[in-house]
């Protein structure tokens, strides 16, 4: 179970989230502050494309690291290490550093006072999570397996780009979620999403990786957690546990994949889950391979 919870929040990692929201064509919320940051992430991208290294990944690696590296130059050389891209340019993370600091510079004319305004952001979502968080765990832990619950975790929380979003970064044992203020889906409190999020976490670990390669476990653990999340929401009065609920989730947390698709497949996996429960990773493995069809 969760034994250590660590909060923060972190300008540098607000900048590069919202970069890679974009790069993964993510919409932002705010249009005024679309005018003065996109252009910097743009160029950030395009560095990083130039270097011939796949835009989104990095950047998803680098929104993770950002808020344990102040350095840019070494937050940049730390996710060339962690992807092991070649460096065909050597000079190419001093650009990508410096296109850091050009849309942190962007972020800056945008927002002069966000420190202050993270700071204010990460009650709400705290409070939530403090309330019903530990015991939504409990029944995640209990519906699926104890190793489905991460025993440390950092949650660094970033201002909206999209209006709510939020990504698990297994290797550093983090999520990062964008602090709003209101739940954006009613039906689905943020403290739902967050413990969505936390349940990925272990996704790296070997009782996952043994049954299909890292990528693939992380991935698949995306769409398995779902189920087990809301049925745990559920049991704690956040949210209910259905299908068109499950399909909510998958729109509002997956964006990418089509909940329509997807929804019923992953509905039916979950109720033969519930009916003939066997090793959470080899049911993992089967709703990998039954979405792939």
């Amino acid at each position: 179970m969760l034994e250590e919870l660590r909060w923060k929040t972190s300008v540098s990692t607000t900048c590069l989230h919202a970069a890679a929201c974009r790069a993964t064509g993510l919409a932002a919320a705010d249009d005024q502050l679309a005018s003065i940051l996109d252009p910097a992430a743009d160029a950030l991208a395009n560095e990083i494309a130039a270097a011939g290294w796949p835009v989104p990944e990095m950047l998803h690696e680098l929104t993770g690291l950002a808020s344990e590296l102040d350095n840019n130059g070494e937050l940049v050389k730390r996710a060339i290490t962690r992807l092991h891209l070649p460096m065909a340019d050597v000079t190419a993370p001093v650009r990508i550093a410096g296109a850091i600091a050009d849309l942190e510079a962007a972020m800056q004319r945008a927002a002069p006072a966000l420190a202050e305004e993270l700071a204010v952001r990460i009650r709400p979502i705290r409070e939530q999570w403090e309330a019903r968080g530990p015991g939504l765990l409990m029944e995640i832990a209990r519906l699926t397996e104890p190793l489905a619950v991460p025993s440390a975790a950092e949650i660094v929380l970033v201002a909206p780009y999209v209006g709510g979003a939020g990504s698990a970064y297994a290797s550093a044992n983090r999520v990062v979620l964008e602090a709003v203020l209101f739940n954006p889906l009613p039906e689905l409190p943020e403290a739902v999403r967050l413990a969505w999020l936390l349940s990925q976490l272990n996704a790296d670990l070997p009782w996952m990786t043994d049954v299909m390669p890292p990528a693939q476990a992380r991935g698949a653990m995306k769409l398995a957690m779902i189920p087990p999340v809301l049925a745990a929401a559920e049991a704690v009065e956040l949210a209910h546990c259905d299908e068109l609920t499950l399909a909510a989730a998958i729109a509002a947390w997956l964006p990418g994949v089509a909940a329509e698709d997807a929804a019923p497949k992953i509905w039916t996996w979950w109720n033969a889950w519930l009916d003939h429960a066997t090793k959470w990773p080899v049911a993992v493995a089967a709703l990998e391979q039954l979405t792939l069809r």
